[in-house]
């Protein structure tokens, strides 16, 4: 989900004002797009941008689409059924 939240925003290309909200830190201000967190003021969310933890998370959502669940019903093998080929009818 947040991969399409980031995907989504990549094209838009603008960043819009967050909603406050009592109940996050910093009254929900100070998001982490790609971590999906919350920070209480912005300096502890500039060293959130410089951890390693950050960074692995931002290289992961640079890369290919992360697996859907459709990907993984086919690879369980509950995908389409394979009814083999049809016949001719008469």
């Amino acid at each position: 989900m947040v991969y399409q939240e980031i995907m989504k925003q990549a094209e838009m290309g603008d960043v819009k004002q967050l909603p406050q909200d009592e109940d996050l830190p910093g009254m929900g201000q100070f998001y982490c797009l790609h971590c999906d967190r919350y920070f209480a003021n912005d300096d502890v969310r500039a060293d959130h941008y410089k951890s390693k933890a950050h960074k692995k998370k931002v290289k992961q959502m640079a890369g290919p689409a992360p697996h859907t669940q459709l990907d993984a019903d086919l690879a369980a093998g509950m995908g389409m059924p394979d009814n083999g080929p049809k016949l001719m009818s008469m």
